[in-house]
């Protein structure tokens, strides 16, 4: 679907701008009058395709792209509120919470560590993975506090993703983006019901956490490869790093490794959406 007036026309006169031409310089390399580059120009007229064509030619402008830049839609629009006129705020939003959650996850990894250093306490490496004596160590509000704040931040950061996906037609980061948000909040909130229950519903869900993030993110990985066309070698990057980090997670056994690869890898992510606000026009 090509894009369509009065956009169309915005977009071939910013592109003449760019090239310092004045509409009677590119009817002479185009050889279309110049009542019809005003027309096209203002909005008055579409275009045929040919005409479309010669004219971005004469521009020295891809084609291809007119039907690249016209948004049409993306399946999880309605529930994370995207529209063409608020993309920019959304990526914008979706890295400042993407730089909070990296930081806040040092904050709340040593909130949780802490206890296993702690001489008074009686809280071992055992205990730490069955979840045991929480309230011993720290108040269960709290504990809730940090989860809840971790669902919040991670779920901005990847509606950007979303939206990445969606922008750029790339079904595979749209869909895992978002069944990440929703993984993210079944096991966080698992993880607060869990607290001083027996340690085997504890290791389930670490072990369930492990394996469906880590399935998750191998295929967002592949999805994130296929964006170098517009995102460049960061793209690449940051795909091959998710589908590592995802294998390590799914292996379960390899799962402490995963985790921290999963530091540079947040980085590239952050990089990758502010790569993405320079993108959107």
């Amino acid at each position: 679907m090509i894009m369509k007036q009065p956009l169309l026309g915005k977009k071939i006169v910013e592109l003449r701008n760019q090239k310092g031409l004045t509409q009677d310089e590119l009817v002479q390399k185009c050889n279309i009058t110049v009542r019809t580059i005003q027309r096209i120009e203002s909005g008055e007229t579409t275009p045929r395709n040919y005409t479309i064509k010669v004219i971005l030619n004469a521009l020295g402008y891809n084609y291809e792209k007119i039907f690249e830049n016209e948004y049409v839609g993306g399946k999880f629009d309605k529930i994370l509120r995207f529209s063409p006129n608020n993309f920019k705020q959304v990526f914008k939003v979706s890295f400042v919470a993407g730089i909070i959650y990296f930081l806040f996850g040092f904050v709340e990894t040593a909130y949780f560590v802490k206890p296993l250093f702690d001489s008074s306490s009686e809280t071992n490496w055992s205990d730490f993975l069955k979840g045991h004596d929480f309230e011993t160590s720290s108040s269960f509000m709290t504990h809730s506090l940090i989860k809840i704040t971790s669902i919040i931040l991670f779920a901005f950061f990847m509606r950007g993703f979303v939206l990445l996906g969606s922008y750029y037609k790339n079904f595979t980061v749209e869909l895992m983006a978002f069944l990440m948000i929703i993984t993210n909040i079944i096991f966080e909130l698992s993880e607060i019901g869990s607290v001083n229950h027996e340690g085997s519903l504890a290791y389930f869900i670490l072990i369930s956490k492990a394996l469906t993030f880590g399935s998750i993110m191998i295929f967002f990985g592949m999805g994130i490869l296929r964006l170098k066309l517009h995102l460049g070698n960061l793209s690449k990057g940051t795909g091959l790093l998710e589908i590592i980090t995802g294998i390590f997670f799914a292996t379960v056994f390899l799962f402490p490794f995963g985790l921290i690869l999963l530091i540079p890898l947040e980085l590239l992510e952050v990089l990758l959406l502010y790569k993405a606000v320079s993108k959107i026009d």
